[in-house]
């Protein structure tokens, strides 16, 4: 696959389709390049033995979700557990095996389990053994969607299947298992300047609902200059999406939005990863940076501006995530190497695939100030991932041989080793029942 094709998943993460973050408060799921698994050295992010992480906040059951690959086939395995395993360790013989490529989000007391091979998702009940029944399937064939198309939760009762290919926003009750209908995307909003749009995975603060957009055509690496959220009212049968966009931030391109505990909606403009930064031949100069729109409004607050760039020190950075305490987890550029030094000035796609150049900091959002993680090493794009659950963040390293370790990251950058999974395996999704 060409290494600036992006694919979209309703959450979907593998070891065969990179991904930036998957999880409870996951942000959103892009492919970059395909890779079947690391071909470069990681370093160990620390010498210490696994560690148990601290009891979680909830005492629903942890859900874990892990993806193993051979040379024939990448199955999913679903792992329900009282909490974190003290050893560091899965125990495969209790899991459950889901099939290849299966998306799993724990919504409202029940698992939901998507496949994108038949356009099906199909309802899990847990016992308080933590026994696995079905409850129900539903298929969204009928509609003609994309198989990656991505859902947005407004509740237990209610959810919408977004998919800018069909034009389409197909609104199902979960807890039912029964499609209520669909509604057409105004065909204006779906292209720009020639450039199509692609509606990165949502979220919703009650039942106002927002997800990233950008336009942007990778074939000729094209895009549209500004930061934008499409907003709509997820208590509608029949919603219309709003545009809200601010010039000041580079394209708001792969990493979904967040909120704060006052309502307040947040947008990142990551620049296609860092992409349009760093290595595209339409480079922009504007900064990657978080905007603000306020509960209610429907503009982004004017005052509110945080140049991460400039914050971190970097010329770039890859993912960012939000964390507790008005932070954010940011894999950045190391600002000790100089791109010109790395970059190959005739195939951009250098970006997906050099050695390990990015290291993690953790921004205050306030305080417009970077802290380092320093027991997390550098890395290359394709060998971290961040997860989230509990509202504590995980990241997850690569290692030579396919395998993987999980570390738990705290505001503070102290990083503890919580879980280790052998070759060619990885964890996929964090959540609680």
């Amino acid at each position: 696959m060409n290494a600036l094709v992006k694919l979209k998943t309703v959450g979907l993460c593998s070891v065969t389709a990179l991904v930036l973050a998957c999880g409870e408060d996951a942000t959103n799921v892009v492919t970059e390049n395909g890779a079947t698994g690391p071909s470069r050295v990681v370093e160990e992010a620390s010498p210490s033995p696994p560690a148990e992480p601290p009891p979680a906040a909830q005492s629903r059951p942890l859900i874990i979700v892990t993806e193993r690959e051979s040379p024939e086939i990448s199955l999913n395995y679903l792992h329900i557990l009282p909490d974190w395993p003290s050893d560091g360790v899965l125990d495969y013989d209790a899991a459950l095996e889901l099939g290849e490529f299966v998306d799993v989000q724990a919504v409202g007391g029940a698992l939901y389990a998507y496949r994108p091979s038949n356009f099906e998702v199909e309802r899990l009940l847990v016992d308080a053994d933590l026994n696995v029944t079905s409850s129900g399937r539903l298929s969204f064939a009928n509609y003609g969607v994309d198989a990656y198309s991505e859902t947005i939760w407004v509740s237990p009762e209610r959810a919408f299947l977004v998919d800018e290919l069909s034009g389409q926003m197909v609104l199902w009750n979960p807890s039912r298992m029964e499609i209520i209908g669909a509604t057409s995307i105004d065909p204006a909003l779906l292209e720009r300047d020639g450039m199509p749009a692609v509606l990165q995975r949502g979220m919703c603060v009650g039942e106002r609902c927002v997800t990233a957009i950008n336009w942007r055509d990778w074939s000729t690496d094209r895009y549209h200059s500004a930061a934008a959220l499409a907003i709509f009212d997820g208590a509608s049968d029949e919603p219309e999406l709003t545009v809200v966009e601010d010039p000041r931030c580079a394209p708001s391109s792969s990493l979904a939005p967040f909120r704060d505990e006052a309502g307040n909606l947040y947008v990142i403009g990551d620049g296609g990863l860092g992409f349009d930064r760093l290595a595209s031949p339409n480079k922009t100069a504007l900064p990657q940076c978080v905007l603000r729109l306020p509960a209610g409004a429907t503009e982004f607050d004017p005052d509110f501006f945080v140049d991460l760039n400039a914050v971190t020190g970097s010329p770039g950075f890859y993912t960012a995530h939000p964390m507790a305490d008005r932070r954010l987890l940011v894999n950045t550029w190391s600002p000790a190497v100089d791109v010109a030094t790395v970059a190959d000035p005739v195939d951009p796609g250098w970006y997906w695939s050099y050695p390990p150049y990015f290291e993690y900091a953790i921004v205050d959002l306030e305080g417009a100030a970077s802290i380092p993680v320093p027991d997390l090493p550098r890395a290359a794009v394709q060998f971290s991932t961040t997860l989230r659950v509990d509202d504590e963040n995980y990241v997850q390293l690569y290692q030579e041989d396919g395998s993987t370790s999980l570390y738990r990251v705290d505001t503070t950058g102290a990083v503890t080793r919580v879980l280790d999974s052998g070759r060619g395996t990885d964890v996929q999704y964090l959540g609680r029942l």
